[in-house]
Order: structure tokens, then C-alpha cells, then sequence
């Protein structure tokens, strides 16, 4: 019960009352507060219809996520550390023979093509 409604009560058990409501009266405020319990009713239900529907979608896109392999299917990649990475071999590749020069490869001065 809320203050107004408290108020109302008091208002219409109030033997202090000079004039006390009248028949017509109290029924008017019966019924004021019977509509504003039905209106708190209405909102409370349809806040939680709305809660219940979000949960709702949240768990299908939770379980969409789950059999499409998402957040639960994934494996840790293992740890590779600077010394286990494999660096690159000294075979100059075909691109490096016509005078490109590898990414890997070290800067070397350009000789002149093979002489017999």
C-alpha cells in the first residue's frame, strides 16, 4: 500500500471527521483505489513478460553460439616461445635468383651473373 492509499484509508476511518464521506464518495474512492492496484498489476506483469522475453532471445543466440563452436568449442593454442620459431634457410628462392631479394633474406651486394 502507498502513501495515497494509506492517506485514503486514514482519511475515511477518521472517526475525528466532522463530516465523514458519504456513501457515493467512498465508493468513488474504492474504486480509484482499486483501479490504481489493477494498473501496478498490469505494469509489474508486463515488465516481467518483457524480462522473460529478453532472456528468452538471449539464451537462443546462447545456444546458436554454442553449436555453431563459438565461445565453448575453441582449444588454446599452445605457447611457442622466440627459439622455437623456425628461421629462415640460406636457399635463396627462385624469386631471390632474378634479382628480388627475399623478405628473410640478408642484404648482399648484386654480383655479376656466373662466369665459366
Amino acid at each position: 500500500m502507498d502513501h495515497f492509499e494509506q492517506e485514503l484509508t486514514r482519511l475515511m476511518r477518521d472517526s475525528r471527521e466532522d463530516t465523514p464521506y458519504e456513501d457515493r464518495h467512498r465508493r468513488r474512492l474504492h474504486g480509484a483505489v482499486r483501479a490504481r492496484r489493477r494498473a501496478r498489476a498490469a505494469w509489474l506483469a508486463t515488465g516481467s513478460a518483457l524480462a522473460l522475453a529478453g532472456l528468452g532471445v538471449g539464451l537462443v543466440f546462447l545456444a546458436s553460439a554454442f553449436a555453431q563452436g563459438g565461445t565453448g568449442g575453441r582449444q588454446p593454442r599452445p605457447v611457442t616461445s622466440a627459439e622455437s620459431v623456425p628461421m629462415p634457410t640460406a636457399a635463396r628462392s627462385a624469386s631471390a635468383a632474378h634479382g628480388v631479394p627475399s623478405p628473410h633474406a640478408r642484404h648482399q651486394p648484386e654480383s655479376s651473373p656466373r662466369d665459366p
